[in-house]
C-alpha cells in the first residue's frame, strides 16, 4: 500500500496549525484561565474556539493579530518530541483532552517560552514558514465560548487583495484618494440624514395638509373622527399626523386595502375593536389591524 501526500495542501494545514497554537497562547494573555474549547484547522484557514466571560474588544483583536505576526518575523523554532503524560505536565504543556492522552504523549513546542502543547498534529518546523496571519472574525458560538477565524499563508494575500480591490473600487466611485475613503464615506452619510430628515418634515406637512382636507366619516358617537386615508399615503406617517391633529380625540383611520388604526382617548380600544368584530393587535388605547370590514362600516 502507497500512501500519496498532496504537499501543498499539507503544508497549507500546518502553517493554519502553528498559527492556531501562536494564538491560542496570545489569547492567554488577555484570559489567562482560558481554554481551548475546540478547533479546526485547513488550508490556511483555522477556526479556535475558546473559552471567555467576554469579548475581544476591537484594539485586543488588533494587538492578538499583530503580536501573532510578529511571533512569525520572528522566525522561532517549532519542536516536536514524545515524552510521558507527566513529564509533559511538568513542562507546563497545556492539556486539553486530559482524559484521552495515554502514557506517552507528542508536545509540540514553539521557542522556549512560547507555546507548549500536548498534539498529534502536523506543524511547521519554523513560524516563519507560515508567512502571515489576519484575524477574520470574532464569534460568540455558546455561552462562556468564544470563536476567533482566521487565515494565514498565501489566503492573507488574497484576503488583502480583495479588500484592496474594494477600497478601489468605493475610491473611484467617490473620486478621492482610498485614505479618503472614510471621510467621504461619513460626509455622504451625514448629507443623507439630513436629506431624510428634511424629506420626513416635508412628508409629514404635505401629509397633515391632506389629512386636514378629508372628511369626517364618522356616524358612532363613540368616534369624534373616521378618515379614509388614500392608498398612496404611508399610512404610518398617517396615523402619526393625525395622532398630533386629533389630541386627545377618539378617532378611527382606513384604507380601501383594509388597514386600519384606531385611537380611544376615552374608553378601551380594545373593547371598541372587538364590538366592531375587526381583526386587531396593539394594547387597550390604540390597535392595529388588517380586516376587509372596516371598509363598509363607516
Amino acid at each position: 500500500m502507497k500512501l500519496i501526500v498532496d504537499e501543498a495542501q499539507r503544508y497549507a494545514k500546518m502553517r493554519a496549525h502553528t498559527a492556531a497554537h501562536l494564538l491560542h497562547a496570545q489569547l492567554c494573555k488577555t484570559f489567562p484561565e482560558t481554554k481551548q474549547a475546540g478547533s479546526f484547522v485547513d488550508q490556511d484557514y483555522l477556526r479556535l474556539d475558546f473559552a471567555a466571560d467576554r469579548a475581544l474588544t476591537g484594539e485586543e483583536l488588533l494587538k492578538v493579530q499583530k503580536e501573532v505576526n510578529h511571533l512569525i518575523y520572528a522566525a522561532l523554532p517549532v519542536e516536536n518530541f514524545e515524552t510521558s503524560y507527566d513529564e509533559a505536565i511538568k513542562l507546563w504543556a497545556k492539556a486539553f483532552f486530559e482524559d484521552k492522552y495515554g502514557d506517552t504523549v507528542r508536545v509540540v513546542k514553539v521557542d522556549q517560552n512560547v507555546s507548549t502543547e500536548l498534539c498529534g498534529g502536523t506543524h511547521v518546523s519554523n513560524t516563519k514558514d507560515i508567512g502571515c496571519f489576519v484575524l477574520l472574525a470574532q464569534e460568540s458560538v455558546a455561552s462562556g465560548i468564544k470563536r476567533i477565524v482566521a487565515l494565514t499563508g498565501p489566503k492573507v494575500f488574497e484576503y488583502v487583495q480583495e479588500k484592496d480591490q474594494i477600497l478601489d473600487d468605493l475610491a473611484e466611485k467617490f473620486s478621492v484618494g482610498q485614505k479618503q475613503v472614510v471621510d467621504k464615506a461619513e460626509k455622504l452619510i451625514k448629507e443623507y440624514e439630513a436629506l431624510q430628515n428634511s424629506f420626513g418634515q416635508l412628508q409629514n406637512k404635505l401629509v397633515a395638509d391632506m389629512i386636514r382636507g378629508l372628511s369626517n366619516k364618522t356616524n358612532n358617537s363613540e368616534f369624534n373622527t373616521v378618515l379614509e386615508i388614500p392608498s398612496d399615503v404611508d399610512f404610518k406617517v398617517a396615523l402619526g399626523q393625525v395622532r398630533k391633529i386629533f389630541e386627545n380625540q377618539n378617532f378611527l383611520i382606513y384604507t380601501k386595502e383594509w388597514n386600519f388604526a384606531l385611537f380611544m382617548d376615552t374608553g378601551s380600544a380594545k373593547n371598541m375593536i372587538q364590538t366592531l368584530g375587526l381583526k386587531w393587535w396593539w394594547n387597550d388605547q390604540l390597535v392595529q389591524g388588517r380586516d376587509p370590514k372596516v371598509t363598509t362600516i363607516f
